[in-house]
């Protein structure tokens, strides 16, 4: 509608039929001209200014033969203006709001007794086990972080990113979803389960947006093909996972922690925060255990409360 509306009144302006509201319209759309050019991105404007010359060279070559002596009069100038602004507006529009594409997919398999581990451009890593197939982005892109497990198994070991979290499409209209954590799912075409297991974080399993279960660290959850069924059970022997830290500051050491084993760690000095830590853990110990070797590092003390879901740290 602005386009056309510019055009029409472009027209009067040439013909001599507009009035003098009109004429100080055109003029201020022409004063505005290097205002409205600077809000398109430099790298789109040779694209554009490509596309308006040619619609500008192809309404204006209609009048040429007419009026041949204002070709390069201001009345050419502000004409050209006027359909540059239009345009301008209308294909910055439409630059905008297209779709973003999506990045091209990695479809990775894995043989009979093959295993193949995948870094994902975030780095998340992805350990494939045999006769698996998995389908990934070269790039995210969105606020999700999707990959899809078409067929086998698989061990996640997803980085954290709270503001982009992570889902794994799967069969019969299943999603995993998580925020950072490693898990294991079971998914084979041929069998009549599908099987997640936390190793740590925590981990929502859902079919068509409905939650079948929420799984902490050594949790899994069965899903029954046949009976679209699903049970929680505890898993005694798990995937052992590294939690390693090379000078990370105690605040972000907390909240690693924190999301790893499902539980609440305060400092209680603030000044505790910028504290440096440098060493390598292992998911198989506990949380006690291990925030007793770091604060032995700091010379901290620790307590808990609420059977070993609550920590205390401070000097």
């Amino acid at each position: 509608m602005m386009e056309e509306k510019a055009k029409q009144l472009l027209q009067k302006y040439l013909n001599g039929e507009a009035n003098d509201n009109e004429i100080k319209q055109i003029e201020d759309w022409y004063a505005r001209l290097d205002n409205a050019d600077k809000k398109i991105p430099q790298e789109r404007k040779a694209a554009l200014r490509e596309q308006l010359l040619t619609n500008i060279q192809s309404g204006i070559s209609k009048k040429e033969s007419k009026r041949p002596s204002r070709l390069y009069s201001p009345v050419f100038k502000i004409a050209a203006a006027i359909l540059m602004i239009a345009f301008i507006g209308l294909l910055y529009w439409k630059v905008n709001n297209q779709p973003i594409t999506a990045s091209a997919q990695i479809v990775t398999t894995t043989l009979a007794g093959e295993h193949k581990k995948i870094v994902l451009a975030d780095g998340s890593e992805i350990i494939l086990e045999p006769s698996s197939k998995i389908s990934y982005p070269s790039k995210f892109k969105g606020n999700i972080r999707e990959i899809v497990l078409t067929e086998g198994e698989a061990f996640f070991d997803i980085a954290h990113d709270e503001k982009h979290p992570f889902q794994v499409q799967l069969a019969s209209k299943l999603a995993v979803k998580v925020l950072g954590t490693s898990f294991r799912i079971k998914a084979y075409q041929a069998s009549d389960q599908v099987e997640v297991t936390v190793a740590t974080g925590k981990v929502a399993v859902e079919q068509n947006d409905k939650i079948l279960g929420i799984l902490t660290k050594n949790q899994s959850l069965r899903y029954d093909k046949e009976t679209k069924q699903s049970s929680r059970n505890l898993v005694e022997k798990n995937t052992a996972v590294a939690i390693a830290f090379d000078g990370t500051p105690l605040k972000e050491v907390v909240e690693r922690l924190e999301y790893v084993y499902n539980i609440e760690i305060i400092l209680k000095d603030t000044s505790l925060s910028p504290l440096k830590t440098t060493a390598t853990f292992n998911s198989t110990q506990n949380p006690a255990e291990i925030l007793d070797i770091i604060c032995s590092l700091h010379h901290l003390k620790y307590s808990t409360i609420e059977k070993d879901k609550i920590f205390k740290v401070h000097k």
